[in-house]
C-alpha cells in the first residue's frame, strides 16, 4: 500500500481513537499526535499504529477523562440546554470526587455524551471509539466500506 494511502488510513484511525487516548492522559495524546505529524514512511506510520495500540491498553485517568470531557463538550456547548449543561458539569465535577475511575464512572460519562450526541448530531463524534468501546478500535471507513487496519497493511 502506498505511503499516502496508509497515512490517510492512519489519520482516520487516529481521529477514531483520539478521545480514548486523551482519556488515558493528555501526554499520550500529544505523543501519538506528534508521532503521526512526524511520520513520513510506512515504517514510521506503523510505529504510530503500534503506539496507538499500546496506549489504548493503558487505564483511564481522572485528569485525562476530565480533559476529554471538556474537549467533547465543545461539540455541544452552543446548543445544549441549561439543564443539559448542569448535568454535564455535575458529571464532570464528580470525577474530582473519586480516587479511582470505575467502569460505572466511565459508563456514566459515555451515557451522558451519547445522550447529547443523539440530540445534537456530530458525524465526527459519532465515529469516536470512546463512545463505542464495543466496536473494534482499528476499524475505519475506507472507500465507503468498513476496513479493519492491521500491521499487515503497513508492509
Amino acid at each position: 500500500m502506498s505511503t499516502r494511502r496508509i497515512r490517510t488510513l492512519t489519520e482516520k484511525l487516529w481521529a477514531r481513537n483520539k478521545y480514548t487516548v486523551m482519556a488515558k492522559g493528555y501526554e499520550h495524546y500529544k505523543n501519538v499526535s506528534t508521532a503521526l505529524k512526524n511520520a513520513e514512511s510506512n515504517e514510521q506510520l506503523l510505529g504510530v499504529y503500534t503506539l496507538l495500540k499500546d496506549t489504548l491498553k493503558l487505564p483511564y485517568t481522572r485528569k485525562g477523562m476530565r480533559t476529554t470531557l471538556e474537549h467533547m463538550w465543545g461539540y455541544f456547548k452552543k446548543f445544549a440546554t441549561s439543564e443539559e449543561k448542569e448535568l454535564f458539569i455535575m458529571k464532570r465535577n464528580a470525577l474530582d470526587d473519586t480516587e479511582i475511575l470505575t467502569d460505572q464512572d466511565i459508563e456514566n460519562i459515555r451515557s451522558c455524551l451519547s445522550e447529547l450526541l443523539a440530540t445534537y448530531h456530530s458525524g465526527y463524534l459519532k465515529k469516536s471509539h470512546f463512545l463505542h468501546p464495543e466496536e473494534k478500535w482499528n476499524e475505519v471507513e475506507d472507500r465507503k466500506q468498513l476496513k479493519v487496519i492491521t500491521e499487515v497493511d503497513y508492509l
